[in-house]
């Protein structure tokens, strides 16, 4: 799955509880539900890399179609259906995606949705996948290395 898809049933989701979603926001709990679900599932839920940038995890390519809401409050934006609902349904169905995966993200967002962007960040930046891709690179400056997903299984696997 994309992470576009993957962001608006994060985004629908955390809504749905009462709680704010930004870009940056969405960009970590991406991250959670990709980290968590190689434990689980033993393979990847998204066909993109992380990032290593200066605030943490990052798909880029998300990160270039979100770019220009900057800090503000994202909202399943629904073109194409009548109601929210029935967009992320259409993409749980396109993607195939089963009622086990959906669950499972959807326990993922509850250990995570409601820490603000902000925490999600210094929360990242504790933990060694992030640390290890960022290499020697000083904390402000700009890091395209890609965070390796077996090493965010290994460590994630170690987390209880």
């Amino acid at each position: 799955m994309n992470s576009w898809d993957l962001g608006h049933i994060i985004t629908n989701y955390v809504n749905q509880k009462g709680d704010t979603i930004s870009h940056k926001k969405l960009q970590k709990l991406l991250y959670y539900v990709e980290a968590w679900h190689l434990v689980n599932f033993d393979n990847p839920i998204l066909n993109e890399d992380f990032q290593a940038w200066v605030h943490g995890p990052v798909v880029p390519e998300l990160y270039h179609k979100l770019k220009e809401f900057g800090f503000n409050d994202l909202k399943v934006v629904n073109d194409e259906f009548e109601t929210v609902d029935e967009e992320i349904n259409s993409i749980i169905s396109r993607n195939k995606i089963s009622d086990e995966t959906i669950e499972f993200v959807y326990s993922v967002l509850d250990r995570y949705g409601s820490l603000t962007s902000f925490e999600l960040e210094l929360l990242s930046h504790s933990e060694a996948p992030w640390l290890e891709a960022r290499q020697d690179y000083p904390p402000h400056k700009p890091c395209t290395n890609i965070i390796s997903k077996d090493r965010m299984k290994a460590f994630y696997s170690n987390i209880n």
